[in-house]
């Protein structure tokens, strides 16, 4: 009983939350969704860490984030987290370094 207590807190804290939309006038927005897993923070500590760097490199995205396996399924995704950037699998689960996200999010 208790660990489905423990992913119900998990959905309670992350359910309006996923999402972040950074506008920049001019630039063409993209469209970057991570999946994660809801039994495993990994995948919500690297939407929050995007996020940041978004934030940081004024980088126009709509940043979502979703542990849903049918997002996973659309995508073909087996490993997570997963990082889906305009609808192209980018990464999964490979462990990338901030320098890496930021090379995805400005390249």
């Amino acid at each position: 009983m208790k660990l489905f207590d423990m992913l119900n807190k998990k959905k309670d804290c992350c359910g309006n939350e996923n999402e972040f939309v950074n506008a920049v006038e001019g630039c063409e927005s993209k469209d970057i969704i991570v999946v994660g897993s809801s039994c495993c923070k990994s995948g919500y500590n690297l939407y929050e860490q995007l996020k940041q760097i978004i934030k940081d490199s004024n980088v126009a995205a709509k940043l979502t984030y979703t542990d849903s396996i049918e997002a996973a399924s659309e995508y073909g995704i087996i490993s997570k987290p997963a990082i889906v950037i305009d609808n192209k699998v980018i990464a999964c689960n490979n462990g990338i370094d901030e320098n890496g996200l930021k090379e995805l999010l400005l390249g």
